[in-house]
């Protein structure tokens, strides 16, 4: 929200960027506020559900790790052709995909080691 005041009285920008910059931020501050209210009462994450959390992005990140030396070693000896593009929202969803899914997987197993 200040992001868009201060950019709309510096520079010369389009009305709509202004507007949309200012919204997007009373929305943010309006939904957190409601967060904040209705979890009130609601205790903080505790330390095994920390535990499972980091474990899970560890594990996303390793596996993410083989996927890109996979692309690599596909392109290297040119199995298929890829563009950055191809290759950036490949590491995008396996990032995102891995990490919830390991992240669950762990806590259905209940506590890490």
């Amino acid at each position: 929200m200040l992001f868009g005041i201060f950019i709309n009285y510096m520079f010369e920008v389009d009305r709509l960027i202004t507007a949309v910059l200012i919204n997007a931020g009373i929305i943010l501050i309006l939904y957190n506020l409601y967060l904040h209210i209705k979890y009130r009462e609601v205790p903080s994450k505790d330390e095994r559900i920390r535990k499972i959390a980091n474990t899970g992005l560890a594990y996303s990140w390793v596996f993410t790790f083989l996927i890109m030396n996979l692309i690599f070693w596909a392109d290297y000896f040119n199995w298929f052709e890829i563009t950055v593009q191809q290759v950036i929202g490949i590491i995008y969803f396996v990032m995102l995909i891995s990490a919830l899914l390991f992240q669950q997987y762990f806590k259905r197993l209940g506590d890490v080691e």
